[in-house]
């Protein structure tokens, strides 16, 4: 069986297809191939991670840019071709789409030619992608059960929850410690922002960053973004070996297991990877993110107590360092909200998403 999984430009939308893509190898020996853009994260991730990676010219649109919106509906059109033309040579059996505007023509060209196809969706509330392909496709795997309220079509609605790769399960304490150069025995805040780094957390932090290192005894493991590292490296020096910044981190499993508490926004993959782990975490929503669907992912956890909550709106030095103070000090608490986030998680979600896509591709 050939199976295309399209999905990229963030993390949120190519690390579920990652996941289902290693399943879908190890469990079932299938043959998977990408469509992203080269442009995108997964025109560096796909290749490293040892799939095809087939591109497309498409591009989102770029708010306030006119002039460069001005090729978008030539690109759809362009990328639509491309994408038929893909699948006329590729053949597949399933095509899946993961979100993200790279998906959109392959998911238009997969219904064309009526090809059986899937989608996911990370978001409670579902994406563009999803909402225009919903009712075409033939299963929508659901992140969120409370999701089924969106959609008006629900026999193709399959709840799943939100797909994150075994590799997180790999290492331990110890490593994710040794690797980052981070001392063993005392407690660990990872903060990162996505892939590009977060303009709002790194000032927010660095504001804070004096009365942190004074009131507690944690080390930081910071995910600065490539575009802030600079500024942020020049600021810490004096706190030596107890701040470990870089721009990237590739080790994403070797970060969290080095972690007592994290620090990030809380997108649907970054929400899933944490639970799946079971770590402390104080998320701050990305205000602009489409539907507030950040949000609505960090509230779910702040109301049942498996995570806090600081929205962009009410983001202030005190209230942060007030929050982390609290959970850095407190080891119980920590931990009671540790298991709580873990009896949220969803180890097998890719598992069942691969369930589905072999039922999907025995009716054809």
């Amino acid at each position: 069986m050939k199976v295309i999984l399209t999905g990229g430009g963030t993390g949120g939308h190519l690390y579920p297809a990652l996941a289902i893509a290693d399943i879908l190898k190890k469990e079932k020996q299938w043959d998977v191939h990408f469509v992203g853009t080269k442009r995108g994260l997964e025109s560096t991730v796909v290749p490293e991670s040892g799939y095809p990676l087939h591109t497309v010219w498409i591009a989102g649109l770029q708010r306030g840019r006119f002039v460069k919106n001005v090729l978008f509906p030539i690109k759809m059109a362009v990328s639509f071709l491309q994408a038929c033309a893909l699948l006329v040579k590729l053949k597949p059996g399933l095509v899946v789409g993961t979100g993200g505007y790279v998906s959109w023509p392959v998911l238009a060209a997969s219904t064309f030619f009526k090809i059986p196809t899937a989608i996911q969706e990370q978001n409670q509330a579902p994406g563009l992608v999803t909402r225009i392909f919903a009712s075409k496709v033939d299963h929508v795997y659901l992140s969120f059960e409370l999701s089924k309220r969106f959609y008006k079509n629900k026999k193709n609605l399959k709840y799943t929850g939100n797909p994150t790769r075994d590799q997180l399960d790999e290492g331990t304490r110890e490593q994710g410690r040794a690797h980052f150069n981070l001392n063993q025995d005392q407690p660990v805040l990872f903060i990162f922002g996505g892939s590009q780094g977060s303009k709002v957390i790194n000032e927010a932090v660095l504001a804070l960053l004096p009365d942190l290192m004074k009131d507690t005894n944690t080390q930081i493991l910071w995910g600065t973004g490539p575009r802030w590292y600079e500024t942020i490296a020049s600021q810490i020096t004096e706190y030596g070996p107890r701040i470990h910044a870089v721009p990237y981190i590739r080790e994403m499993h070797l970060a969290y297991h080095a972690s007592n508490l994290v620090l990030c926004r809380s997108g649907a993959t970054t929400v899933a990877e944490i639970t799946r782990l079971g770590i402390a975490a104080v998320y701050i929503p990305f205000q602009a993110a489409a539907g507030g669907h950040q949000e609505e992912n960090a509230r779910v956890l702040q109301e049942t107590g498996a995570a806090s909550m600081i929205l962009e709106s009410e983001l202030k030095s005190s209230i942060l360092k007030e929050t982390l103070v609290d959970l850095i000090g407190n080891p119980g608490k920590r931990e009671a909200m540790a298991t709580l986030a873990h009896q949220q998680g969803q180890p097998r979600a890719g598992y069942m998403i691969c369930d589905y896509l072999s039922e999907l591709a025995t009716q054809r």
